[in-house]
């Protein structure tokens, strides 16, 4: 077993350049399953490329943001009604945060199910999409910004 370890691992490093996962000294033609500089035992092994999953959390990020934002208001809301008496004015609070918490918490909930999905999508569509996670939760800020009063 420790031969073909060693054989596998001599045939991979034949004319490549690896670095030793330790140290990272260059392990091109390593005769031995020892790294020269760190002395760390080497051993081939089979690993799962991840891609990159910066647009998915860029968008996770908007998303989280503007649902964020609208649940701090609602808590807000919340406690001002068990200190004040009904206002008028605060139907008009809720409908600008209550919508769009449920709107961005259900799209959150959305990107997180198909987080796999998503991040198999071509880049360019990825980098949109995150955009358009961004462009709702600035949507919400300017809306209630405006309408509230």
């Amino acid at each position: 077993m420790i031969e073909d370890t060693n054989s596998t691992l001599r045939e991979f490093l034949s004319g490549r350049d690896s670095n030793c996962p330790v140290c990272s000294y260059n392990l091109r033609d390593l005769q031995t399953q020892k790294c020269p500089e760190c002395g760390s035992v080497l051993t081939p092994q089979v690993g799962a490329v991840e891609p990159n999953q910066t647009a998915c959390i860029v968008g996770l990020i908007g998303l989280a943001g503007g649902t964020g934002f609208s649940g701090l208001l609602i808590i807000f809301l919340f406690i001002r009604l068990l200190i004040d008496s009904f206002h008028p004015s605060y139907g008009n609070f809720a409908s600008l945060t209550v919508i769009p918490f449920f709107v961005e918490g259900a799209l959150l909930i959305a990107w997180l199910r198909n987080w796999r999905k998503i991040r198999r999508l071509p880049t360019e569509a990825k980098w949109w999409m995150a955009l358009g996670c961004h462009g709702l939760s600035l949507l919400n800020l300017l809306i209630f910004a405006i309408f509230i009063k």
